[in-house]
């Protein structure tokens, strides 16, 4: 009984402690996030995890790290698609126009399916100018395998303010500016547009959030 007695204490007691760590890593976590953002400048540190979805160190640094994602985007209120992220891989060769990767390019693997596309898969990386993750390959029904050449944008990284629009001289001129840099729950809204805008799916709002990545998608065009 008194084995007993005692065996219950130190369950309960470990149980405590666990539920304890658990909420001061979320309380951590949280941390990180709210000290991303300064309202006196209105500038914010991105990092990669809000694109992937995965677990933030709060270290401003831009590292492909390991990850094994899913996230579920919604477009006009419709069910959600699901998209899943891996990675990193390594290219063999390096046929992109990023510098600073060297001979190999890391990236992540991104693959989702709808019922107009069917599937899709591309690979992501940090762009030349490091401010960014870009394409570098895409496979889809509606034109087939293509590559890129690393020098636009797909998703903001590092400091970004308020407002703030750049443009990136790839092969299709693009540009991406910020609609809402810290929202609700820490989410972050862009406008990417390719081109002029004015073809389909050219000229999108996207959303992401911590611990969620891809969220949300609507078209502007």
């Amino acid at each position: 009984m008194i084995m007993k007695h005692y065996s219950n204490i130190f369950f309960v007691t470990f149980l405590c402690v666990s539920i304890f760590a658990c909420a001061r890593l979320t309380t951590e976590e949280k941390s990180f996030w709210d000290k991303a953002y300064d309202s006196s400048t209105k500038e914010r540190f991105i990092p990669v995890e809000l694109f992937t979805g995965g677990e933030w160190d709060g270290k401003r640094e831009l590292i492909l790290k390991e990850v094994s994602t899913s996230a579920c985007a919604s477009f006009s209120g419709k069910p959600c698609d699901n998209y899943y992220i891996t990675g990193p891989f390594k290219t063999e060769t390096n046929n992109t126009k990023i510098e600073w990767a060297g001979n190999e390019v890391s990236y992540y693997r991104r693959t989702f399916s709808t019922r107009r596309q069917g599937k899709v898969e591309s690979f992501f990386t940090i762009n030349n100018s490091r401010d960014g993750l870009v394409r570098i390959y895409d496979k889809r029904n509606r034109w087939g395998a293509r590559t890129y050449s690393g020098l636009g944008s797909k998703f903001p990284l590092g400091y970004w303010k308020q407002g703030e629009v750049r443009s990136y001289a790839s092969r299709t001129p693009t540009r991406i500016e910020i609609i809402e840099l810290d929202g609700p729950d820490h989410c972050l809204t862009f406008r990417w547009v390719i081109g002029l805008g004015k073809e389909k799916n050219s000229d999108n709002n996207y959303t992401f959030c911590p611990d969620r990545g891809f969220t949300k998608i609507s078209h502007n065009s």
